[in-house]
């Protein structure tokens, strides 16, 4: 009876060992898709649901990346009517080893809340895009054995900055913390046994006090199926350090990210007609100006819009009757702050939106 009821707590403990492998958590096969629909957030995490786009993320190959033998996603993000005939321009890596899932760290995930910490000018000789752009690497970002609630540290680097005539040593943290198990719904059915993670890319200097900014994310990543949900707050800072910094409050936006059905009613065939067409600004990032092309298929009347990241209207480029055909446009951002924005084309009852970033 004793031996019996070994063989039963190993193998008990052998099931949930296995459970807690990475590899069992990212899809077995290539050529699986993802479908989500991107929602920005204003500062008090309220969906901008007008500047509302779409994303396929798809499970393009196995590869050697950077060293490492990788899962490579490659993804595309655009509007509902013309998803499908967009090239994917850009790619996502991944590895599992044991009970971690590695990442390959690029900025793209924070690249709003670096271009703000850029634009409020603490430092004119330093920029935070920069400084992060050289951290890109492996990580062990989501450590599916972790003890709940407990943080890791992803990456930490200090450097010194020197605002107004004094030098202050930074810590810039990436830090992971395993959070409970959940089940969540979604339009595609319920996920169980979710793998939630929360991330956070911290500020941080200890002769000023402690943490000065923070940037959170969570992550949901169910069994087979990898992220299924994953959701960036908008915040308001107004920290009584930054202020006496000579640094006024300011808002970061935030971004939702979650698994859509809306586009199953596009067929998938590149047959489908484009009723209008609106193409990538360039040069983009820009600095001052950029270029913006779109086609109208028919006579219609346009109005081509540019807002930031909060819903507000910036400058109207197009708000007349056009004829069919395809044109150009240039934007000058002479007088905008650098960040994210977002530009839409109307034409009819047709609307494409594209993001660009303007960087100074």
């Amino acid at each position: 009876m004793k031996r019996l009821f070994t063989f039963f707590y190993f193998f008990v403990f052998l099931g949930l060992s296995i459970a807690q492998q990475a590899s069992d958590y990212f899809p077995a096969q290539t050529g699986f898709e993802w479908k989500y629909k991107v929602t920005p957030l204003d500062s008090a995490s309220n969906p901008v649901t007008s500047l509302a786009v779409f994303r396929i993320d798809s499970f393009a190959s196995v590869a050697t990346y950077e060293g490492q033998l990788a899962n490579i996603v490659t993804t595309k993000t655009g509007p509902f009517e013309s998803i499908y005939q967009q090239q994917f321009s850009d790619s996502l890596f991944y590895y599992t080893e044991a009970t971690n899932g590695f990442e390959y760290l690029s900025i793209t995930n924070v690249e709003e809340f670096l271009i703000t910490l850029d634009e409020l000018g603490i430092a004119s000789n330093f920029s935070f895009v920069d400084f992060f752009t050289s951290l890109q690497n492996w990580y062990s970002t989501y450590r599916f054995a972790s003890d709940v609630d407990i943080e890791y540290t992803i990456a930490q680097k200090d450097t010194t900055i020197q605002i107004s005539i004094f030098p202050i040593l930074f810590q810039f943290k990436y830090l992971g913390t395993r959070l409970q198990d959940q089940t969540i719904q979604t339009v595609l059915g319920n996920f169980e046994n979710c793998k939630k993670f929360l991330l956070q890319w911290k500020v941080a200097s200890a002769s000023l006090g402690g943490d000065l900014l923070t940037l959170n994310d969570t992550i949901w990543i169910a069994p087979s199926n990898w992220i299924v949900q994953d959701i960036m707050p908008g915040q308001y800072v107004n920290n009584p350090t930054l202020t006496g910094l000579g640094i006024d409050p300011f808002s970061i936006p935030g971004l939702e990210i979650k698994l859509t059905d809306e586009l199953t009613t596009v067929a998938n065939d590149n047959q489908m007609p484009i009723s209008i067409l609106l193409e990538q600004n360039y040069p983009n990032p820009f600095n001052p100006n950029t270029k913006i092309k779109y086609s109208v298929p028919e006579l219609g009347f346009v109005t081509l819009k540019v807002y930031d990241v909060l819903g507000n209207e910036i400058v109207t480029l197009v708000n007349e009757e056009k004829p069919e055909g395809k044109y150009e446009v240039e934007l000058s951002g002479a007088v905008l702050t650098s960040g994210i924005y977002f530009y839409q084309l109307h034409v009819g009852n047709n609307i494409e939106t594209k993001k660009m970033v303007l960087l100074k």
